[in-house]
């Protein structure tokens, strides 16, 4: 189905040891070696892999950690320590020694979190002449009618299962070791009742996300229970849409076909879309759903020729010239460049690593016999070579659908855990909370104090005409506002 749908199973990296690459480079042909060597090889060791796994191809290279103090603003426990007076007596006098200053260190203390009740007292008033009726003050507002859990509770619950990927059972065993028992499907009613609710909010959001220059597009799939399956368990599909680095959808479809996705979610769509070269997608960009403009994935390319690194040398080629565009990237963040800056930064270093790329592909694909994995991997990259470079078409784009993958990964890291969704609407909670929680996260926003928030607001007959309000950037702004600059 989805080319990508295996990667999302298990955690996987594509670093290449610069001494490995160099030793791959040696064994080239003469050929090979002088077209390297005309470009600039100023690449360094942290270059050969970047764009090389399936995560944001912006983040940082990775660097040593070092331990951190705790921050300032923690709460604290002074503990003092002094010397009794018989202990502080001067060895040579016997005087009492007299304190000079202290030394002041700093150990980290966990308070477990602890649960705690909101005893809600409603006063009632009575006219005492006429005693016409009686008038109770209002209690606070409940998210969820009649239940017991308070907007901090669910919140936790909710980002514990779709952020902290615990399944519910072993959340269940958590809360019972802090004094409360709360059964498990009392929880999925919770969970059940929140999406529900939050299902404006991802209206919203995917409203954003269709409006966006360019979007980014995958899908992985989903195992659900199924009593009606021969196995009992059948695969569904999620499908991951991201608006403009910073809208992310998620949207289940009970099975992997492009009429139950893309062709569905993703009908009409006429900007640029960025995704692998699954046939799946071919009617969104053919007029058949949608005209959109087709942008691939240079991250899947590379992938093709990392497979065959430990058995043929020559894929060194392919990865060296990609690191050395990955490096053009790099800089362009690293100098924050706008859009204009880039994409002429990508015209004046970029053209001609992609130039040397083609060339080589389609040498060495001549060379091969078809079948072959080396005339395979080029032919992928020459077959989508206008999509694989549309990215120097506008400096807003960018190489590869990593983000989007690196959203995927959240289900994926879930899925190792609590192994199948319930039920398709189970599976269909579960997109609208990933949808919340990995959007908040791309906006640099806390997940579980942004859920608090929400869950008051919507508690409180939150007006549908201001469902925008409720957007992680939103929340953000009004966040940045209210604290104190330091």
């Amino acid at each position: 189905m989805i080319e990508t749908s295996s990667l999302h199973s298990s955690r996987r990296t594509e670093k290449i040891d610069p001494a490995q690459l160099s030793l791959l480079l040696s064994q080239l042909p003469d050929e090979d070696k002088t077209e390297l060597a005309d470009l600039d090889d100023s690449v360094d060791d942290h270059s050969v892999d970047t764009g090389a796994t399936d995560t944001d191809e912006d983040s940082e290279p990775k660097r040593r950690p070092r331990r951190k103090r705790p921050p300032k603003d923690l709460p604290r426990k002074v503990l003092k320590s002094t010397l009794k007076e018989n202990a502080r007596l001067c060895p040579c006098c016997h005087e009492p020694m007299a304190a000079i200053g202290e030394d002041v260190s700093e150990l980290l203390e966990l308070v477990p979190a602890y649960f705690r009740v909101l005893e809600c007292h409603q006063t009632k008033y009575a006219c005492s002449c006429c005693k016409a009726g009686i008038i109770t003050a209002p209690g606070p507002a409940k998210l969820i009618e009649r239940g017991l859990a308070a907007p901090s509770l669910l919140a936790h619950v909710v980002q514990s299962k779709y952020d902290d990927h615990l399944p519910l059972n072993r959340l269940s065993r958590i809360y019972a070791r802090g004094g409360v028992d709360i059964a498990v499907s009392t929880m999925v009613g919770w969970v059940a009742a929140v999406a529900n609710e939050l299902e404006p909010v991802v209206a919203e959001i995917r409203k954003r996300a269709m409006a966006s220059f360019v979007l980014q597009t995958d899908g992985s799939g989903l195992k659900v229970l199924d009593r009606d399956h021969p196995g009992g368990v059948r695969k569904g599909t999620m499908w991951c849409t991201v608006g403009e680095r910073k809208w992310v959808v998620f949207d289940y479809a009970e099975t992997g076909s492009g009429k139950d996705g893309p062709w569905t979610l993703l009908k009409g769509r006429t900007g640029y879309l960025q995704a692998d070269a699954s046939n799946t997608f071919d009617r969104l960009f053919n007029g058949k759903v949608a005209s959109a403009i087709e942008q691939g994935c240079l991250a899947h390319a590379r992938r093709r020729f990392h497979k065959l690194k430990d058995s043929d040398p020559r894929a060194a080629v392919p990865i060296k010239l990609l690191a050395k565009l990955y490096r053009v990237e790099r800089e362009a963040k690293t100098q924050n460049l706008n859009a204009a800056a880039r994409h002429k930064l990508r015209h004046h270093r970029t053209t001609a690593i992609l130039a040397k790329l083609k060339e080589w592909l389609v040498r060495t694909a001549s060379r091969e016999p078809p079948e072959g994995a080396m005339a395979q991997a080029c032919a992928y990259s020459i077959n989508h070579w206008d999509a694989l470079t549309r990215f120097m078409d506008d400096g807003r784009l960018g190489p590869d659908n990593n983000l989007c993958e690196l959203q995927i990964r959240s289900l994926a890291v879930g899925r190792r855990n609590y192994l199948f969704a319930g039920s398709d609407s189970g599976a269909k909670r579960a997109a609208v909370l990933y949808s919340i929680l990995r959007t908040c996260a791309l906006h640099h926003v806390d997940g579980y104090a942004y859920l608090i928030d929400v869950f008051e607001k919507l508690a409180s007959n939150w007006p549908n005409s201001r469902i925008a309000e409720l957007l992680p950037d939103a929340y953000a702004a009004r966040r940045d506002a209210e604290t104190p600059k330091k």
